[in-house]
């Protein structure tokens, strides 16, 4: 193994984790960071500044979150064989066949309401460079990433928190209690003073601290079996998971959903994605 080289860097740089090898954790851009989340808000819909921020600001804690899953079983084996959840996920026929009420159903009537794709969420990834299907010689840590980036929609459905900018903001706020990835922090915080700013009479706040107290208190959702989930109704899913009820978002009216934060843009990513079906 001396001198040996992964992806053009050092083998002393390389940090072995449960016999796999981590590439060195990324440099800390507070100001790209920022920029981003400032784009963001101007357009939630931009998917591409949520992985621009978060990458930016995330340091060390992907390294943590990888050691976590690999102490898992189902971590272990989406590493091992791999697991392909973006494959799994994308398969709407497999996910037609499952029964009505299921969590599958529920994920694939968000996504083809929502107008969304794995594909969509993959490519606004990419556009950030965060490309989880380059090939790269730290394979397990890349499938791991990739896994945890195709699980975004499926905590949508699974908390549900809806792709509005009050819902966007709780399900990080979920996300940020179960990864402890310091990058939604930055986002979360901008998120709720611009919405608050537009809407001083909401209660985001408290739905805020709802999604956070939500994310602590169920399992850690990265190590359950999604496969073994999917077929489940909706409902028993969230109950093996500990998923409790977010009574304060659904306490906020569907019109103010609607209106906060409304993109300031002419196109919005589900636009996008229609668009470049059609061509």
């Amino acid at each position: 193994m001396a001198g040996r080289t992964f992806d053009d860097i050092p083998e002393e740089k390389v940090e072995w984790i449960g016999g796999y090898p981590t590439p060195p954790a990324p440099p800390i851009r507070p100001l790209h960071a920022l920029s981003s989340v400032i784009k963001l808000v101007r357009n939630k819909e931009d998917t591409r500044q949520v992985f621009e921020a978060v990458s930016a600001l995330s340091g060390r804690s992907g390294k943590r979150m990888f050691r976590r899953f690999l102490s898992t079983d189902y971590g272990r084996r989406v590493i091992a064989e791999p697991v392909r959840l973006e494959e799994i996920l994308s398969d709407r026929a497999r996910l037609r066949a499952l029964p009505e009420g299921s969590f599958g159903r529920a994920y694939l009537a968000f996504m083809e309401g929502e107008n969304l794709t794995v594909e969509g969420l993959r490519a606004a990834a990419k556009e950030a460079d965060v490309d989880f299907d380059k090939p790269t010689d730290f394979e397990s840590y890349r499938r791991l990433f990739m896994h945890t980036q195709v699980s975004h929609d499926l905590w949508h459905v699974l908390t549900g928190y809806g792709r509005d900018a009050i819902g966007e903001m709780c399900n990080l706020c979920f996300t940020r209690a179960q990864s402890k990835n310091p990058g939604f922090r930055l986002i979360i915080w901008v998120g709720i003073l611009a919405m608050k700013r537009e809407r001083p009479d909401l209660p985001i706040w408290k739905a805020a601290n709802e999604a956070r107290r939500m994310g602590l208190k169920a399992q850690w959702v990265l190590g359950c079996d999604v496969e073994e989930l999917l077929p489940l109704p909706l409902a028993e899913a969230r109950r093996r998971l500990n998923i409790l009820t977010p009574e304060i978002y659904n306490s906020i009216p569907d019109e103010a959903k609607r209106t906060i934060l409304k993109p300031k843009v002419a196109e919005t990513q589900a636009q996008r994605e229609a668009r470049l079906a059609r061509a």
